[in-house]
């Protein structure tokens, strides 16, 4: 009887296993002699690394960096950013054509010296880049708007029950709190 009972158990994890062993195998990538590269022997043929293939003229990529320069005349910007590769500040130089659009500024007049740039461009073949798209970034707004009705009250928003506010600056947060108290315990009572 417990020679049956391991044969229960013991057939069916043989064939589990051995069908996962035929699953994976099938799964192997093999390389033949036909991916091979053949040199003819006392050619001086040397074997060099794929080429690079050119940019293509839709390869666009993007920088966001500060203006370091703007040469009107010439149509180029300088652009200071970081380089998240080498983690350093470098300058690129980009050119400016007849095909490059502008947001947030009328063009290349208004660009001044330390505005947030982003720009989209692409590299020529000949290793220049030319924008096509460039953005002003606003200025950051780093503090926090005031809520709707606060400009016009001076409230910070903690309203009473009357709707205006309980609190007196001139007293300190824990008498604010005994006077909120109190008056919440009036209005319970009424």
């Amino acid at each position: 009887m417990v020679l049956r009972k391991m044969a229960l158990v013991f057939v069916p994890a043989v064939f589990i296993t051995v069908t996962t062993l035929i699953a994976f195998a099938a799964e192997e990538v093999t390389i033949g002699v036909e991916n091979a590269v053949t040199v003819p022997a006392g050619s001086d043929a040397s074997i060099a690394s794929p080429e690079v293939p050119s940019p293509e003229e839709n390869d666009i990529q993007w920088v966001w960096g500060e203006v370091s320069g703007v040469d009107e005349a010439a149509g180029t910007i300088t652009l200071k950013y970081l380089d998240y590769e080498t983690d350093q500040e470098k300058e690129m130089p980009l050119s400016v054509d007849e095909e490059t659009s502008f947001e947030n500024i009328g063009g290349l007049s208004e660009i001044k010296f330390k505005d947030t740039l982003s720009i989209d461009y692409m590299v020529t073949a000949d290793g220049k880049n030319v924008a096509r798209n460039i953005g002003v970034e606003s200025p950051d707004s780093s503090s926090v708007a005031p809520q709707q009705g606060e400009e016009e009250t001076g409230q910070s928003g903690l309203e009473g029950p009357g709707g205006g506010s309980t609190s007196d600056p001139e007293l300190s947060v824990e008498e604010n709190l005994a006077q909120e108290g109190d008056a919440s315990q009036g209005s319970r009572l009424e």
